[in-house]
């Protein structure tokens, strides 16, 4: 019946009258099932459906879950305050090249580069893809981003509102050896969005530069996770990594990073996340900006230890990838299950989730 599907489907069955005060309807999910394993399941579940409060429907994301689910999702969010909420707090989505080959470039061009000249040296960021991302830490990589914005090397100049051939002129002149390599994919360069490449910027330059925020990538130390990931993963990164546009980073001017790197890491949140969040057809995280912004925080007024706990799980993975952090994740999540007020009762339903 739906042989080839690969987006996350959804199936009503509607009925047009008055609904009682307190009408329930049945509910049904099914994850990752092949046609015919879908067909039995459906047929056993119409026998032994979910009920679920129509009462609770709203103009909100709906969260099919049973009432006791739900009553931890209010829960949780009556005590919290969204990440986008939290004065200081900020999620910013990685760089955009318009074609990865001319600015992603690996060590060994990286040294040529500046071999040749001194100063692309200043041009050249450290870069982490989504495939580098795991759960607090992230494997190294040996790829560098080169960091062009819009205008270079005229991009202070704030009179330039377009296209321009000085600034044009100005990296040809100013910087002969990175010249050279971007005029290797002029052609590409050039292709790129046909609205804005020529017109908005110039041919050579990132296609969007975070010119209003690239600073926040070089801070002492940030949140990083990929669009998509298999499994839940926020990393520590204080290595000023640059992100593409298909990573995030977040940024913390009030709350400290390691707390939130710790709530964001929690079993709790990956439970909430079941709320609020969507799943691939694959089976992955969905982890953009919209949502995780949308994450309950609350912000401990001793986050000490909690702090303290973050800093030996990165110190055991930065000693060994394959360090076995499972006591110290289960004392993590105890702590912010107590932070979170949870009973024991709500915190059992999370844990088998």
């Amino acid at each position: 019946m739906f042989e080839g599907v690969l987006v996350s489907s959804v199936i009503l069955v509607l009925k047009n009258k008055q609904p009682s005060i307190a009408n329930k309807f049945a509910y049904s999910k099914f994850y990752k099932l092949k046609n015919k394993d879908f067909i039995k399941e459906f047929t056993n579940n119409i026998k032994q459906p979910k009920l679920y409060n129509q009462s609770v429907l709203d103009s909100n994301e709906w969260s099919f879950a049973d009432d006791l689910s739900l009553s931890i999702k209010a829960k949780i969010e009556s005590l919290a305050i969204p990440i986008i909420d939290i004065e200081g707090v900020s999620i910013y989505r990685g760089v955009t090249t318009g074609f990865n080959p001319a600015f992603i470039i690996d060590g060994q061009k990286k040294s040529e580069l500046i071999q040749k000249d001194e100063k692309n040296k200043n041009l050249i960021k450290p870069l982490l893809q989504g495939r580098n991302i795991r759960k607090w830490h992230y494997n190294k990589s040996d790829e560098n981003l080169l960091f062009i914005p819009w205008h270079f090397p005229l991009n202070d100049d704030t009179s330039i509102t377009g296209n321009s051939s000085d600034a044009e002129q100005g990296l040809k002149t100013e910087y002969p050896v990175l010249f050279r390599h971007l005029s290797h994919y002029r052609e590409e360069l050039s292709n790129r969005n046909q609205e804005e490449t020529g017109i908005r910027y110039e041919w050579y330059v990132l296609q969007r530069c975070a010119a209003s925020y690239h600073k926040e990538f070089e801070k002492d130390e940030k949140i990083i996770w990929g669009l998509t990931a298999d499994k839940w993963a926020f990393a520590y990164d204080d290595q000023k990594h640059y992100l593409p546009s298909n990573g995030y980073i977040l940024t913390s001017e009030s709350v400290p990073i390691k707390l939130l790197l710790a709530l964001l890491n929690s079993k709790l949140l990956n439970y909430y996340f079941g709320f609020i969040g969507i799943m691939t057809a694959g089976g992955a995280f969905t982890l953009k900006h919209s949502t995780i912004q949308k994450m309950p925080i609350i912000v401990s007024n001793s986050p000490q230890q909690i702090i303290a706990i973050v800093d030996e799980i990165l110190l055991k993975k930065k000693a060994s990838i394959s360090a076995d952090i499972r006591d110290l994740e289960w004392d993590l999540n105890k702590l912010i299950y107590q932070l979170y007020s949870l009973s024991d009762d709500e915190i059992s339903i999370i844990e088998n989730s």
